[in-house]
């Protein structure tokens, strides 16, 4: 499950990272500093903007994918096919390549897949039963605000030939993304982060290091970090939730 959730969360950047590639000639803005770090003690990396971000190793052989109208799950009823497994099969593949983990076994990737799959589609389901829903016209905005970051139709291709999409495939991932975000929003309770717990977390930099600004010079940069585990804990607890009371049937 803490796979699935690392999975899930690294595909909500998908929209980041490919801005990112049209942004990389753009001037950089200085990057939030770390609890135990300094301003002054960053390096200068503005070079590092010129370079070019290189493609993807994406290949996908041909008994990694499946038939497109084979039906790879059902998820309380709900059949899951051929064509959503080998788009979120690539998606998986890049999130790990991105983050510079093993992509190579075959049976992980399945495995990883089939398990972002069940939790995709539990979320789709559960936020439908609560009326959250994302519209054509939303995707369409997102995707127009998405290429209002580079500076020409050219760049933005290249950008999606990087990250091995083409506009359908980034848009089907769009829609995934705008949902489960609206989920996170609208369906999942966190608490909120408490003085304490700031206190408690920034003590426990400082006894890693010497080298800490005052508590006031970081405070909402802890209570950011602190906010994203909670929401990272409380989304995990919702999907193994949803888990527990699916029933679930993988055919491959």
């Amino acid at each position: 499950m803490k796979k699935t959730l690392q999975l899930f969360l690294g595909l909500l950047l998908t929209t980041t990272v490919l801005v990112a590639c049209g942004n990389e000639s753009a001037e950089e803005e200085t990057p939030e500093q770390e609890p135990n770090q300094e301003a002054t003690d960053n390096e200068d990396t503005s070079n590092d903007s010129s370079e070019e971000t290189p493609a993807l190793d994406l290949d996908v052989s041909d008994d990694e994918t499946v038939a497109d109208d084979q039906v790879v799950l059902e998820v309380n009823g709900e059949e899951v096919l051929g064509d959503a497994y080998n788009t979120a099969y690539v998606d998986t593949k890049r999130y790990l390549l991105q983050n510079n983990q093993d992509a190579s076994d075959k049976d992980m990737l399945k495995e990883q897949t089939l398990q972002t799959l069940q939790s995709n589609t539990l979320v789709k389901q559960d936020a439908k039963e609560q009326g959250i829903t994302i519209t054509d016209d939303d995707v369409a905005r997102a995707l127009e605000e998405t290429k209002s970051q580079f500076e020409t139709e050219e760049a933005y291709q290249q950008a999606l030939n990087q990250l091995a999409y083409t506009e359908e495939s980034f848009k089907a991932s769009l829609q995934t993304q705008l949902l489960q975000q609206q989920y996170l929003e609208d369906a999942i309770e966190v608490e909120s982060v408490t003085d304490e717990e700031v206190e408690e977390y920034y003590n426990l930099v400082k006894e890693q290091s010497d080298d800490v600004p005052p508590l006031e010079d970081v405070k909402e940069q802890i209570i950011a970090q602190l906010e994203q585990t909670k929401v990272q804990q409380a989304f995990q607890a919702k999907v193994t939730s949803l888990m527990e009371e699916a029933e679930i049937n993988e055919n491959i």
